[in-house]
């Protein structure tokens, strides 16, 4: 089920406590549907689709970070929980990670999954280059999109997820994306906020994530006062294509655990 919020498109399936799912950038909504099928049975499981994505249009004022948080919390302020559970992958993590540091929406447990919450100096201006080239035609990601998404060989053993990894770039159009990565690389590095946190956090990453190092990764869990941290050897960064069975029962264990 779908249903418009502000301009807004929220996918709503099962019953029970919420967790909300943040799709990367670029991935489709659809591909969080193993951890739906997984998840529904007992839960109220909630997708946003972002600005560009799935049914929800493009914003006409460009990418908001903020305002994009902003919408969920208006979303889940209106269906009534007290607290929310919140999954996210990639670059959907900055805003997971936002809404949890806003506290507007108490959450409960974080999962992050080879998450982007921030950039440095010198890695913001990099992606400013990379999006100029993208931009004026002179960058096609399309050909190196593999190599720099899943792991050695993944393309070989596994075509069909192979092709659902590529189809990513189709998920919005190439000006979202763009739009999307000029607001992370604008936006306040959430790094140094890690340890504000009040929930307990689950960071996982690919041991060959060429994307998100596992270096990184490890840095956000360390920076919190209550993270379990988990590599998952021989996958890269497109964790729920390549390692699904994996990952998606240690997001289950995590957000089942007691208190």
């Amino acid at each position: 089920m779908a249903t418009p919020e502000r301009l807004l498109f929220v996918d709503d399936f099962g019953s029970g406590s919420a967790v909300v799912l943040f799709h990367g950038m670029p991935t489709s909504p659809d591909d969080l549907l193993p951890l739906v099928d997984a998840l529904k049975a007992r839960r109220r499981v909630i997708i946003p689709h972002m600005p560009g994505y799935g049914r929800t249009p493009p914003d006409g004022e460009g990418t908001s970070l903020e305002r994009d948080v902003a919408r969920v919390e208006d979303h889940i302020a209106r269906l009534g929980f007290a607290s929310v559970d919140a999954v996210a992958f990639s670059g959907g993590a900055y805003r997971a990670l936002a809404l949890a540091l806003r506290r507007r929406v108490p959450v409960g447990r974080l999962v992050l999954l080879a998450p982007v919450v921030g950039f440095d100096p010198r890695e913001a201006q990099a992606n400013r280059d990379l999006i100029a080239a993208v931009r004026a035609g002179l960058f096609d990601p399309r050909p190196t999109w593999l190599e720099r998404m899943t792991s050695p060989g993944f393309a070989a053993r596994n075509p069909p997820g192979a092709a659902r990894v590529l189809s990513w770039l189709d998920a919005a159009p190439m000006s979202v994306l763009c739009d999307e990565l000029a607001a992370v690389a604008e936006a306040t590095d959430l790094r140094p906020r890690i340890g504000e946190l009040a929930c307990p956090l689950f960071v996982c990453v690919g041991s060959d994530d060429r994307a998100v190092p596992v270096a990184s990764c490890a840095a956000i869990a360390a920076a919190s006062h209550n993270a379990t941290f988990r590599v998952i050897d021989g996958a890269g960064h497109a964790l729920l294509a390549e390692a699904p069975d994996s990952v998606v029962a240690g997001i289950v264990a995590f957000l089942e655990e007691a208190p």
